[in-house]
């Protein structure tokens, strides 16, 4: 899996050392626990194991999971990625998650553009969909910034640990890819 390099990111692979960073800025904030299906941790080891999760699944047909990290200091900010689970439909289903201090700044706007655009030039993907709690409403507006199409409301798509989510479902495909994200 490749590095992909914007304007004032670096998304690369996760390392073992990324646990206490992922820790400290990600996974032990509850509000950005808040509409995921994982709960706030509680340690770092907790943490370790999660990301090791994601390195064991490198290699993995389908499976593209990137550490957010600034180029200016390269600690890990957040996580993104997608995974392809039938190659012959083509279809990646998009996830993300950003450390609070970095919230309204534009960077998992910037982020999802390039793994937008990596997901259709280098993954092969035809279709990328995502989906985000109603009672998040700031997701939507990345996806739509991203060029992302709400495609429908699902009800009860998923148990976050706040109960079942109502969720909007956004949508795009290689055909209608923006000018934003090219």
């Amino acid at each position: 899996m490749d590095t992909i390099e914007t304007a004032r990111l670096s998304l690369r692979c996760f390392e073992p050392e990324d646990a206490e960073a992922a820790f400290r800025n990600i996974y032990s904030d509850s509000e950005v626990a808040a509409f995921m299906h994982w709960n706030m941790h509680s340690c770092v080891e907790e943490t370790a194991q999660f990301i090791s999760q994601f390195i064991a699944s490198y290699g993995k047909p389908g499976f593209y999971r990137w550490a957010i990290t600034m180029k200016e200091n390269r600690e890990v900010i957040g996580s993104i990625g997608f995974e392809v689970e039938d190659p012959q439909d083509a279809v990646g289903s998009l996830s993300y998650n950003l450390c609070r201090r970095f919230w309204g700044k534009g960077i998992m706007t910037e982020a999802l553009c390039a793994v937008i655009r990596y997901a259709f030039d280098s993954a092969g993907v035809n279709r990328l969909e995502a989906f985000h709690s109603v009672r998040n409403p700031a997701s939507g507006a990345v996806m739509r910034k991203a060029g992302m199409l709400l495609e429908g409301r699902a009800r009860q798509k998923y148990r976050s640990h706040m109960g079942y989510e109502d969720c909007d479902l956004y949508g795009i495909c290689r055909d209608d890819l923006p000018q934003v994200c090219r």
